[in-house]
């Protein structure tokens, strides 16, 4: 059986909780900011808000996208609303960088957010100029996953071949459309943003799971899977 390191010539990575450490608290930042967004438009307390986040992310795929489709939000305007965070806490990985580099292959970043975010977010994890194309929101005309769509459409936009292709996701649910499409699925499990019952229902879908993208990379350019 061959490794996925001869297998694999598009790799496609999630950037949020993947790419940097899921503990440096951007995340963190990125909800409080969408609870103030929430309250502050409709008009609600901020516990009131927070459950209208977690319903329209846990319904739409996003909060975005759940205030799109419910309340008419330019997605322009909330965007730049959520993402107006301090980037200093956010550091590199030494170890993932040089594994990251060792791939051969195209390098796609794949995220539910917006270009000038990944941008800040791969300019402080020193990979600016690694990845050959960013594919965020705007470019899936604010679908997000896991809805299907922007995958198929990622595949063409980018003339991806999906059973040569692999998708790195930290949550579970994103990585089940990945695999209807034909893509390798490997889900990096941090323990964040996923509801237990996203996970068993996605388990099948999901062909490698780790806890650490820079030692299942290690592994990879290692031929040892």
């Amino acid at each position: 059986m061959p490794s996925l390191n001869d297998k694999i010539d598009t790799w496609i990575f999630d950037l949020d909780n993947t790419l940097y450490s899921a503990d440096s608290g951007i995340f963190q930042q990125v909800h409080d900011l969408m609870g103030k967004f929430v309250s502050k438009h409709l008009n609600v307390e901020i516990k009131k808000a927070n459950e209208i986040q977690r319903k329209y992310y846990k319904q739409h795929g996003t909060t975005l996208r759940g205030m799109m489709d419910n309340h008419g939000v330019d997605p322009e305007y909330f965007l730049k609303e959520v993402h107006k965070l301090d980037y200093s806490i956010v550091v590199s990985n030494k170890k993932l960088n040089e594994e990251l580099k060792k791939l051969k292959g195209r390098k796609i970043v794949y995220t539910n957010a917006n270009l000038q975010h990944a941008l800040d977010v791969l300019d402080r994890i020193e990979l600016s100029d690694f990845f050959d194309y960013i594919f965020d929101i705007k470019m899936a005309n604010y679908i997000p996953k896991p809805d299907l769509q922007p995958y198929e459409q990622i595949i063409k936009d980018f003339n991806l071949n999906p059973s040569t292709s692999a998708m790195f996701d930290d949550i579970a649910k994103n990585l089940v459309p990945a695999k209807k499409v034909g893509f390798t699925s490997i889900w990096i499990d941090v323990g964040y943003e996923n509801f237990s019952d996203d996970i068993k229902a996605s388990k099948e879908y999901l062909d490698f799971k780790t806890k650490d993208l820079s030692v299942f990379l290690e592994k990879v350019n290692r031929r040892n899977i």
